[in-house]
């Protein structure tokens, strides 16, 4: 039985198709990296096994359809997305924000030991202070500062499946690096199945990519190894 898989996914705006039907699966543990060019349909893919976009063709997490399922109930299921341009919420914490996610969760009360225990553990990992989680969510925050908040929000969580839509973006080498790092020993320790959208392979560097997927026109024209990464990087798509 598969972790994810993504059957026959269709999206439809504005009267024309611009996804034709994609397949792919993931297994617990594994990275699957999605690449094309900019328009080519991938954060539409996510867009769609996130639930924030409709259409046709089937999604299923550990063998169950969650096709039906609102994106709330999506993400209680076990699914994460980081998205590209995180927005700031003012008035709210990383840690107010996480506290709520994680009973919404669990459907009780968590105490404030276990949050600030999760939390000190996320901040250490991805190189913050624990005192970020206390900032209102993005208000203020640099691209790098924000995607570093998502991923902190990801090992806060702890999903099945974390869909990283462009997560590199705005980060320099070293903390692409780094980030590379952070999110291998992650996977190490929890398990958690990737789904990375990306044009900078810096980020894929400590990772074991089980397969890649290229997406051209809303459709994969191509699937393989990490062998696709090193060609895309010498001759692009």
């Amino acid at each position: 039985m598969k972790l994810l898989e993504v059957k026959g996914v269709k999206y439809v705006a504005e009267g024309r198709e611009i996804l034709h039907g994609v397949d792919f699966a993931i297994e617990r543990g594994e990275t699957v990296v999605i690449l094309g060019k900019n328009g080519a349909g991938k954060s539409t893919i996510a867009g769609r096994i996130m639930g924030t976009l409709e259409g046709e063709g089937g999604v299923f997490l550990d063998g169950k359809s969650i096709s039906e399922m609102e994106v709330d109930a999506r993400a209680r299921a076990g699914i994460f997305m980081s998205y590209q341009a995180p927005v700031e919420i003012p008035g709210v914490s990383m840690k107010e924000m996480l506290w709520a996610a994680l009973e919404e969760k669990a459907g009780k009360r968590v105490g404030r030991k276990e949050i600030e225990e999760k939390l000190a553990k996320a901040t250490e990992m991805v190189g913050a202070e624990i005192f970020w989680a206390g900032k209102e969510v993005n208000v203020g925050a640099s691209g790098g500062e924000r995607k570093r908040n998502e991923i902190l929000q990801m090992m806060a969580l702890e999903p099945k499946v974390a869909i990283l839509d462009e997560i590199d973006s705005g980060l320099d080498m070293e903390a692409a690096r780094k980030m590379s790092e952070v999110l291998a020993e992650f996977q190490r320790k929890t398990g958690v199945g990737y789904v990375i959208i990306t044009h900078n392979m810096r980020i894929l560097e400590k990772l074991k990519v089980s397969r890649v997927v290229i997406v051209d026109g809303g459709r994969i024209v191509r699937e393989g190894g990490e062998e696709i990464i090193s060609e895309v990087e010498k001759r692009g798509f």
